[in-house]
């Protein structure tokens, strides 16, 4: 038992308290038997979270290891997480003890390496080589108070201490047995007919792989790897039917014995052998990183160098799926599926992504239909992809020679196991490996996994395929040569393919095949035209000269993203990560859609959406194909009301919005049934940072908010008065109590901003701006603090971009900022944070941002998903409000708030049929001279409109359709009917 006396008081603690929310922790060092034990007293406060206890703890990392520790306590059941971090503070490795209901005696822990897995940070799934510090959590199940000992914390170096021996069938001289493990090899004698050599280490041992380095040819008739405990009965663990290469690489996942053996079944010159560790193959992606690292760069995607490479959907916008490509010119054909990718032969050399620095292209620089070129003094390489009007996916190489001679070269086009996402993006499977078990060449097209065709339009000169086995592929290429065999089953499902054309090119001349990539069991034509991706969306809504040019196909393409990521009815945030469909995301990217004229998919995305509400109304915050995902996120009833009435309002959909009322009616039910006795909706976890602990969120009551006033207006358009006076009373008492709340906890926390949420009293400027975009300027938000949220997030990002903070990533999210300056009159810190995130689109060609940015672009982190359509509707949105935007307050239409100066130079800009809730808008504006500009208003809206444009000095005079016009102030002219023609002029 421990001896509750306090340790020499005069020492101070070597671990430090970390606490989420409301949790409380005191640490404190106690005696315990002959040592110290470090005591936590921990509380939850009714609530859940997380505690820590934190020590710097700086030293390199063996590959193998395990932790130990004693423990005792009491208090509820609760997890226990194990942390480790590196040096810089950003990587984790973690193992999680759950439902652990602490022992009341003393319990020894021990934790191997293989039982401590990558958990987050940017060297995704990489070793631990140099340790920072180590973590202790308690998360909270039960919750509760409690106490928790730790005692003899130590972490143990289990790196084998003795080296193995070698024995074999024969040996040469200075070549013997020992010699393949360290020296120049093992070599058997000639007359060896089945040499074999025996690896013996002496006590069973955890493996992840034998690598073999030949000395000579690889054996034609391949190899046989077994395993003993006593070398005397034996487990066969691999079959090599033949080997290919200089290197053979045997998957042995978790493999514990003592003995090796490798068994030959002809004559061999020999090979060196190594014995790889359990990390070499922790997972099956491990592995090859681990391959690709020992092998030339270029010979394998980038990201199995552990490199991010960035990616572009291409597809339809009425689909169910849709292909990738990478910035290398790497396709995925379909969701989760194998890749195709060039390689060049040309003059004896071979050319990969790693020899060249590719850059990309949209085709007229905003349609989803992306371009990776691949270019020297010479020649170059287009490699672009589209879709067909059925959304199969088609690849286009296009050569051409830059110089004045005739080139002769040839293009390969291999077929890999590896999708275009990486593993650290996994979700379910996609992300990382995708088998090839079967690869077959027939009737002038490759047959993959007998589930989908490769058909070349052009004929081929060649196909070549072989196993895993063989070795790899590049190893021929590198020859000008395919491999032999046109049909290949490869068992582990690592079988790889090329197709080879050739490209006799006089000077200047191009040549071009292509691909399609379509089911095996669709009755298609290969020559199916491509979608038309300029009839389906409003190109010309805007228009104007010079930067708003990018920042116009910028929103294009965005707009185009959101539909392309969709699967059928179903809106979802991302092609790969995020094929998921959230009532959160969907509610935003149904905004942007609608303001661009979308309104059939919207309709479609509510029908399939809205019948999974529950009989009390709740709403679930997120439905995919393996169903509905119950977790409680409080802002999802709101977002379905106002999606439901964000329709209607653009739309005036009536019948619609009768088949809808009987879910209007029950989300807003829920809402009511879910306030406290403070008048808020209760904890929820709509927000990632707020998993560990459910908090009391502000974001979900802006929602409700904003919900419960549409739900009002809808009750009117149906003629429900009795409904939407009950309703106004009841979202009038609701805002109340949160405003009230919202002040409450900025003068307990002596805050000066917007909060987050109450308990975390967090500073989150991206959801403060939600809520402009919401309500606009509410009467009970503080107007003083709304503008301090974002003095203080301009101040931290304009520290960030310096470097003179420091800043590893940041979230996209956080263009939702743009729409909320422009409301609060803030044009030039508006266009500043545009122009940044212009700047920083990955890549900025393929018009598109991450959900996760990361400063160092080829960090190996996790993203999110690319492009994130939540994030990309957040962006049409923003670029709308620079031309106008609703203030639904006192019913009027805001005019080019957010515009530059320079854009309205020239021929200025133009608004066509852009639809708003009062009506299709069309205008210009011009700058006529130093003092005059020009705005023609040529639709006819039932609102005002208010004339906010970017002036170099006020207002003078105004004129409207000829008559002076006195409705206006320094910056804005008031119009109360149109069309209207108004000449403003400045002093």
């Amino acid at each position: 038992m421990t001896q509750e006396k306090p340790a020499d008081p005069a020492m101070p603690s070597e671990w430090q308290p970390i606490v989420s929310g409301n949790a409380e922790l005191k640490l404190s060092t106690v005696i315990a038997g002959a040592g110290s034990a470090l005591r936590m007293d921990f509380d939850f406060k009714d609530g859940g979270g997380f505690v820590v206890a934190r020590r710097v703890l700086v030293r390199s990392m063996p590959q193998e290891y395990a932790v130990h520790f004693r423990l005792r306590g009491r208090g509820a059941v609760n997890n226990l997480e194990l942390k480790l971090v590196d040096a810089g503070g950003q990587n984790v490795w973690r193992h999680v003890i759950k439902d652990l209901r602490v022992p009341a005696r003393w319990k020894q822990m021990r934790l191997e390496s293989r039982e401590i897995d990558f958990a987050w940070g940017p060297a995704s799934g990489s070793g631990l080589a140099q340790l920072g510090s180590i973590e202790f959590a308690i998360v909270a199940g039960e919750g509760g108070k409690g106490t928790m000992w730790l005692a003899d914390v130590d972490i143990e170096d289990c790196t084998p201490a003795q080296a193995p021996s070698a024995s074999a069938s024969s040996s040469l001289p200075d070549f013997a047995a020992s010699g393949a493990l360290v020296g120049a090899g093992w070599k058997p004698r000639a007359d060896d007919p089945q040499p074999w050599i025996v690896i013996d280490t002496f006590q069973p041992r955890l493996f992840g792989g034998l690598t073999i380095d030949w000395l000579g040819t690889a054996p034609a008739s391949g190899f046989r790897v077994r395993a003993s405990n006593n070398g005397h009965r034996w487990k066969t663990l691999h079959t090599a039917m033949r080997a290919g290469g200089k290197r053979s690489n045997v998957y042995l996942p978790g493999l514990k014995s003592r003995f090796i053996r490798l068994e030959l079944k002809e004559p061999s010159a020999g090979a060196a052998l190594r014995l790889q560790s359990f990390e070499f193959s922790r997972s099956i992606h491990a592995f090859w990183h681990n391959i690709a690292a020992a092998e030339t760069r270029g010979w394998h995607p980038r990201w199995l160098h552990r490199e991010q490479s960035v990616w572009t959907p291409l597809g339809i916008s009425n689909g169910t799926h849709c292909a990738l490509m990478n910035e290398d010119g790497m396709v995925e054909v379909t969701e989760g599926s194998f890749s195709i990718e060039p390689m060049l032969f040309i003059n004896g050399r071979l050319f990969t992504w790693a020899d060249v620095n590719a850059r990309q292209e949209l085709l007229d620089d905003w349609m989803p239909v992306p371009s990776a070129i691949w270019e020297t003094g010479d020649w170059r390489l287009r490699i672009q992809a589209d879709a067909t009007a059925s959304g199969d996916a088609r690849v286009r190489y296009r050569f051409e020679n830059l110089t004045d001679q005739v080139s002769s070269a040839r293009l390969f086009v291999l077929v890999r196991p590896f999708q275009v996402t990486p593993p650290w993006q996994s979700f379910r499977k996609l992300g990382g490996v995708s088998p090839i078990h079967d690869l077959r060449f027939r009737d002038g097209a490759v047959r993959v996994n007998e589930t989908t065709l490769i058909a070349p339009m052009t004929e081929p000169k060649g196909f070549g395929s072989m196993r895993f086995d063989d070795g790899f592929i590049a190893s021929h290429l590198l020859a000008g040569t395919l491999p032999g065999n046109s049909e290949v089953h490869d068992p582990l499902g690592f079988a790889t393919g090329a197709l080879e054309f050739e490209l006799p090119l006089k000077a200047g001349q191009i040549s071009e095949h292509a691909l399609s990539c379509l089911p095996l069991a669709a009755a298609r034509s290969i020559g199916e035209p491509a979608f038309d991706w300029s009839a389906r969306l409003a190109v010309s809504q805007w228009a104007g000269n010079g930067e708003i040019t990018e920042v116009i196909h910028a929103a294009l393409t965005a707009t185009a993203h959101v539909l392309l990521t969709r699967s059928g009815p179903a809106l979802q945030p991302g092609p790969r990560r995020y094929t998921r469909s959230w009532i959160r995301d969907g509610a935003m990217m149904s905004a942007a859609l609608l303001r661009m004229g979308h309104m059939d998919e919207v309709r479609e995305f509510i029908r399939w959406y809205a019948p999974n509400q529950r009989a009390d109304g709740f709403v679930p915050c997120c439905v995919d194909a393996e169903g509905i995902d119950w977790l409680v996120e409080h802002d999802s009833h709101g977002q379905l009301l106002a999606l439901i009435a964000d329709y209607y309002r653009f739309t005036g959909d009536e019948r619609f919005l009768e088949e809808a009322w009987d879910f209007v009616d029950k989300a807003v039910g829920c809402i009511e049934r879910l306030l406290g006795e403070d008048g808020l909706l209760p904890i929820s976890v709509s927000h990632e940072g707020y998993l560990a602990q459910p908090v009391h969120s502000y974001w979900d009551d802006f929602w409700a908010l904003r919900g419960l006033g549409d739900a009002v207006r809808l009750a009117r358009a149906l003629g429900q008065e009795t409904s939407a006076q009950r309703w106004e009373v009841l979202a009038a008492r609701f805002a109340s109590s949160l405003f009230v709340s919202i002040e409450a906890t900025r003068a307990q926390r002596g805050l000066d901003f917007i909060p987050g949420s109450i308990e975390w009293a967090d500073f989150d400027p991206t959801a403060t701006a939600n809520a402009v975009y919401l309500l606009g300027i509410p009467e009970g938000l503080n107007r003083t603090a709304l503008e301090r949220t974002f003095d203080a997030y301009l101040a931290d990002w304009r520290s960030k971009r310096s470097g003179a903070v420091a800043s590893t990533n940041y979230t996209p999210y956080e263009i939702r900022i743009i729409g909320a300056l422009v409301r609060l009159g803030r044009r030039d810190a508006a266009l500043e944070l545009l122009r940044f995130f212009l700047s920083d689109r990955r890549p900025r060609p393929w018009n598109q941002w991450p959900e996760i940015a990361w400063r160092d672009h080829k960090a190996p982190a996790h993203i999110g998903d690319l492009p994130h359509t939540w994030i990309a509707a957040e962006y049409v949105l923003a670029v709308r409000s620079l031309f106008a935007y609703e203030r639904e307050s006192d019913e009027s239409l805001i005019l080019a708030a957010g515009l530059a100066p320079e854009w309205i130079e020239g021929s200025g800009i133009q608004v066509n049929g852009m639809p708003t809730l009062y009506g299709s808008l069309s205008y210009s504006l011009r700058r006529m001279d130093s003092q005059t500009l020009r705005f023609q208003i040529g639709s006819r809206l039932t609102a005002k409109v208010i004339l906010r444009p970017p002036l170099a000095a006020p207002l003078r005079t105004v004129i409207v359709n000829g008559s002076a016009c006195t409705s206006f102030d320094g910056d804005s002219v008031t119009v109360l009917q149109t069309p209207a023609e108004v000449i403003c002029t400045t002093s």
